[in-house]
């Protein structure tokens, strides 16, 4: 039981997707302004120059804080391109989440957006309307995600040293084949060349065998033939 639940656990996180929001960059918005995002998910803010937040609010009451915990980053500036920090908070719930900026006149400028909005009834367009004129309040203390280190979101530059990475890498591998594939014929040589030299040595060794026989059969012959010459002599020694 144990086991599955931790199957299903890692299985989750592995499907899990992360959203890039970035705030302020052109001017009181939140690029995208609406997120459709699944429990679990992951959603980054990063600040552009300016002072922002990203605040929760009820639907009925924009740029008043929710009551209790409310999802606040508190105020993230940034004096040129993307804040050295952002916000990132964990999808807990498929309910519609709507966000605004709280510095003064931020949100009533417009500056709001939602995650999972619903599939009827409330809009963005709406809750901004509503927001029209409303003075924004920022919560004490960050609550509903983390400040950590800004990963960039841009990303092209790091894809672009990945493909180079791989690119070298395969290089490298075929570059480290080669040697290989060449070594082939050498090793083949080497064997047929040894297989020559084992055919001549032992057709050194027949050779070799075949004369022996040869002179063997020489000097039988000649026994023989001394035999038969002598023979009558002893006989008429010993007669």
């Amino acid at each position: 039981m144990m086991r599955s639940y931790v199957l299903i656990s890692l299985g989750a996180l592995a499907s899990a997707a992360t959203f890039d929001v970035n705030v302020g960059q052109n001017g009181f918005t939140y690029s995208p302004d609406t997120v459709h995002a699944a429990v679990g998910d992951t959603v980054n803010f990063h600040f552009y120059p300016g002072d922002h937040t990203v605040t929760q609010s009820p639907f009925d009451t924009p740029c008043q804080p929710v009551s209790g915990n409310a999802i606040n980053s508190g105020t993230i500036n940034s004096n040129s391109g993307q804040a050295s920090t952002m916000f990132s908070m964990r999808v807990n719930t498929t309910d519609a989440i709507w966000l605004y900026c709280g510095q003064v006149g931020h949100c009533a400028a417009g500056m709001a957006m939602v995650i999972n909005p619903p599939s009827n009834g409330n809009t963005l367009a709406a809750y901004q309307k509503a927001a029209s004129g409303q003075s924004g309040q920022i919560p004490s203390s960050v609550f509903g995600g983390v400040i950590v280190a800004n990963v960039d979101n841009a990303g092209a530059s790091s894809s672009s040293s990945s493909s180079s990475s791989a690119s070298s890498s395969s290089s490298s591998a075929s570059g480290s084949s080669s040697p290989a594939t060449n070594s082939a014929p050498t090793t083949a040589a080497t064997t047929t060349t040894a297989a020559t030299m084992t055919t001549s040595t032992g057709a050194s060794a027949q050779s070799t065998s075949n004369a022996a026989s040869s002179s063997f059969g020489v000097i039988t012959l000649e026994w023989s033939l001394v035999g038969t010459l002598l023979a009558p002599a002893v006989a008429y020694l010993f007669s």
